[in-house]
């Protein structure tokens, strides 16, 4: 090879290092916070009997995660928008070892969804203006909302986390869906912490696919959830 030959693939190889620093660089100027999950430790746990009627307390956030690719991006990642304005609550029945939960009502409003996830160069205040706006229609459709005639849960949860699944109807977007949710529970001293998350297809929800200048989503959502729930 010719001096010239070794000097331009010198130069390429220049080229492709640092186009590959670039890409590792701009990945890793995203910063996307952990799933909702339960405390860790568990709080001391509270005396007495579950027995009676539980809404959703200070604390408490709801949210979504789905995967996008964002603008100048090397590689896919994690959209993550969650608000505290959720309320709801439900009835809890104790025979014997048996916990039983009934009349289950939770709302989050979609209206104030704020995103978590941050990048070096970008608002994403942005994106969640498209999502409210456009693709929500938060205007119409302001809530999510999940419900359960009954829900049997696993005890006893005073003597730590326990894991199990429930079913139930979810409501986003005017549109009504079965689902089934993964949950974890504990007891606390202010009650009860119940975390968990939903998987579901946004286009189920008549909710189109976000594809806009800067991002375009992936169609999988996953909805999360981290209730506080105290005596009602």
């Amino acid at each position: 090879m010719t001096r010239r030959g070794f000097l331009v693939t010198g130069v390429a190889i220049a080229v492709l290092a640092a186009i590959a620093i670039a890409g590792t660089l701009l990945l890793g100027s995203h910063h996307a916070p952990p799933p909702l999950s339960l405390g860790s430790p568990a709080p001391a746990a509270a005396k007495g009997s579950l027995a009676g009627s539980w809404k959703v307390g200070a604390g408490s956030e709801a949210g979504y995660r789905v995967r996008e690719q964002f603008i100048n991006q090397p590689a896919p990642t994690e959209a993550v928008a969650r608000t505290t304005q959720v309320s709801g609550g439900l009835q809890v029945t104790v025979v014997g070892p048996s916990i039983h939960a009934s009349a289950l009502h939770f709302k989050a409003n979609l209206a104030a969804l704020v995103s978590q996830d941050k990048y070096a160069n970008y608002q994403v205040y942005q994106r969640d203006y498209f999502i409210r706006t456009i693709y929500l229609q938060t205007d119409s459709f302001p809530n999510a909302e999940f419900s359960a005639s009954s829900i049997d849960i696993p005890s006893p949860i005073g003597s730590g986390p326990v894991s199990f699944t429930a079913s139930g109807k979810l409501m986003v977007h005017g549109v009504t869906n079965s689902v089934t949710t993964q949950v974890e529970a504990q007891q606390a001293a202010s009650g009860v912490e119940v975390a968990g998350s939903i998987n579901v297809d946004m286009r189920d929800f008549n909710v189109s696919v976000p594809s806009i200048s800067f991002t375009k989503a992936e169609p999988q959502v996953v909805i999360e959830y981290h209730l506080v729930l105290v005596r009602a």
